[in-house]
């Protein structure tokens, strides 16, 4: 099998699950290659390679570039895909409203899995001891569920469509994000920037440029993925007035690799 997996990660947490499943696969004799979502996608499709969907959970949906990016794939004729994804707490049913939109684009869905990761939203404290139990237990379900994929043993939840669907036309909308980004509005402290562009280098939607000397985040761009927060070096992209300790899962280089 040849799996051509399509990987959208704000902090690392998911980008973690999907290397995993794809080493995974690699112990098992099938050949992954990775593809990171952004700005710009290209397909890779050639024969009867199989599609991988790696995202967060997002507001019971995902978020706005990773709906684009499903709905921009050329039309699946038949070919396999699964989803693996990553959430905080509860999906509520978002399997199923995936599972009809790659459907409804031609694909055959063979399965799909949802880790549970450590949060990454305005961590006062981070958990050290609770998120390593968490991570521990989403490898090992990883393993898992790559182990059903390389014996055709998977399955795609169907869940309940009408609460994902409700949040999906949200969250295409961009309501919930812009509420999302009023109550966790994360801007550039000035006096910690040491202007080394990578936030703005970095971002997934385009939605940081200059102003002046520093990086400016634009609010009706930003989706709120939290890549330039947990990859800031000088940890000087917060939340005024609600202070946070940095979280990422990896290192900035391995998430660049």
């Amino acid at each position: 099998m040849k799996v051509e997996y399509y990987v959208f990660s704000g902090t690392g947490n998911t980008l973690t699950i999907a290397k995993e499943v794809g080493r995974r696969l690699e112990e098992k004799g099938h050949e992954v290659n990775f593809h990171m979502i952004g700005k710009l996608n290209s397909f890779r499709m050639s024969g009867d390679s199989v599609i991988g969907l790696a995202f967060p959970i997002a507001f019971f949906s995902s978020y706005p570039l990773v709906l684009r990016f499903i709905a921009s794939l050329p039309e699946g004729k038949g070919r396999r895909i699964f989803m693996t994804a990553t959430m905080g707490g509860s999906a509520l049913g978002a399997e199923g409203k995936f599972r009809k939109l790659v459907r409804q684009k031609g694909y055959k869905p063979i399965g799909s899995e949802l880790f549970v990761m450590p949060g990454n939203y305005n961590n006062g404290v981070i958990p050290v001891e609770k998120n390593q139990k968490l991570v521990s237990a989403a490898l090992e379900k990883a393993r898992s569920f790559a182990d059903k994929l390389s014996e055709g043993k998977a399955s795609w939840n169907r869940g309940i469509p009408l609460i994902p669907s409700m949040w999906y036309k949200l969250v295409s909308s961009g309501r919930s994000l812009r509420f999302f980004y009023r109550m966790f509005p994360i801007t550039v402290d000035n006096d910690k920037c040491m202007k080394c562009n990578r936030c703005l280098e970095n971002c997934p939607v385009g939605a940081i440029d200059k102003k002046g000397e520093y990086p400016f985040i634009n609010k009706n761009l930003c989706e709120s993925c939290q890549r330039c927060v947990a990859f800031c070096p000088a940890h000087a992209i917060v939340v005024p007035g609600k202070p946070a300790e940095q979280y990422r899962a990896v290192e900035f280089e391995e998430f660049k690799a």
